[in-house]
């Protein structure tokens, strides 16, 4: 089979349609909508990422109980369907074998601090205790027996009974999760969307490259390489045919920061113009993206109910309009939701 050269909006258009920002899904299909894990950085960002996706989400969504929370890819605090917890932590666990002792040797540490405290089953700690500490319980996650709950302030944590499943199906899944919602792309960007684990063991990414890189010679014949602008990356064979046909979508949305559509490595793909890609991912809290029948258009923050948008071109009338919609309908509790423009250099 010939090699596939597919162009940049074929491969945006792609992803846009993977992760449902084409048209709202039908209410209560959020764990459709979370196929990717939704990250929650920021107060409440996978309940704004479920708004993007689903009709008539919910203020209390992320409490849905078909939902957990717990740290994945990059060491963030995600919100993960309840089914899928062995996806986004097992999947995430290193196959060294020193590494993994390591992983075990945290979770016992977490255990041993549950026992030294008599704590009950069930019963929340918002603090380290007994001498483990987050960088330690973020490591004893990947075990998939560390459940916690951020709120925005701050986070509780509980251990439970680990997912059964072996961690192998859980690694091969997570890879394909990654490749649905951002691919084509290579083993390298996928270290990068699921690392944070070699920076918690005070190592180099050299590892999470070499089990990237395993992970995708274990797919086999399950991907398909492609060539975008000239360069080699990979995808789902089964996602072949949709690459080549899709189309942008036409909808605005106001994408959370840390959205799935969002957390891909080839941030340039997404943002060709260097000056607005530095706003998008600034050193500092990352805003929310614009997005306008395909294209990421402007930068949006939020302080409660007041939504600052910025925008990198003028905007037609009828644009304004679907932003104000989008923002009249976000599932925050505010008694008071409004849209401030912000001029700067861009003529409106």
């Amino acid at each position: 089979m010939a090699i596939l050269s597919i162009i940049r909006e074929n491969v945006l258009a792609f992803r846009q349609r993977a992760t449902y920002l084409d048209r709202r899904l039908p209410p209560g299909r959020l764990v459709e909508a979370a196929f990717a894990g939704l990250q929650d950085s920021s107060p409440r960002s996978a309940v704004l990422a479920l708004h993007a996706r689903v009709k008539d989400v919910s203020p209390s969504a992320w409490r849905n109980p078909q939902f957990v929370q717990v740290w994945g890819p990059r060491g963030a605090v995600y919100v993960v369907p309840r089914k899928d917890v062995a996806v986004f932590t097992l999947g995430r666990s290193p196959r060294n074998p020193v590494l993994g002792a390591a992983v075990r040797a945290a979770a016992e540490k977490a255990n041993h601090a549950f026992r030294a405290r008599r704590a009950q089953p069930g019963h929340i700690h918002s603090h380290p205790a007994g001498g483990v500490n987050f960088r330690e319980l973020r490591i004893a996650s990947m075990t998939g027996a560390v459940r916690i709950e951020w709120d925005g302030a701050r986070t509780s944590w509980r251990l439970v009974e680990p997912p059964t499943e072996a961690p192998e199906p859980a690694r091969l899944e997570l890879a394909r999760r990654f490749l649905r919602s951002v691919g084509p792309s290579t083993p390298s960007e996928f270290a990068w969307w699921t690392g944070g684990w070699a920076g918690s063991f005070g190592l180099a990414r050299r590892g999470e490259l070499s089990d990237a890189q395993q992970t995708f010679r274990s797919l086999g014949e399950e991907l398909t390489e492609v060539e975008v602008e000239g360069r080699k990356r990979w995808a789902l064979r089964t996602d072949r045919s949709r690459l080549e046909r899709a189309v942008p979508v036409e909808a605005v949305r106001l994408l959370p920061a840390g959205d799935p559509y969002l957390a891909s490595a080839d941030r340039a793909l997404l943002v060709p113009q260097p000056r607005f890609r530095s706003e998008s991912w600034p050193k500092s809290v990352w805003p929310g993206a614009l997005m306008v029948n395909g294209d990421l258009v402007g930068t949006w923050r939020r302080q409660v109910g007041r939504v600052t948008v910025r925008a990198w071109r003028p905007l037609e009338r009828e644009v304004k309009e679907a932003v104000e919609e989008e923002v009249s309908g976000m599932p925050i509790e505010t008694a008071r939701k409004e849209v401030h423009w912000t001029t700067s250099d861009v003529p409106f």
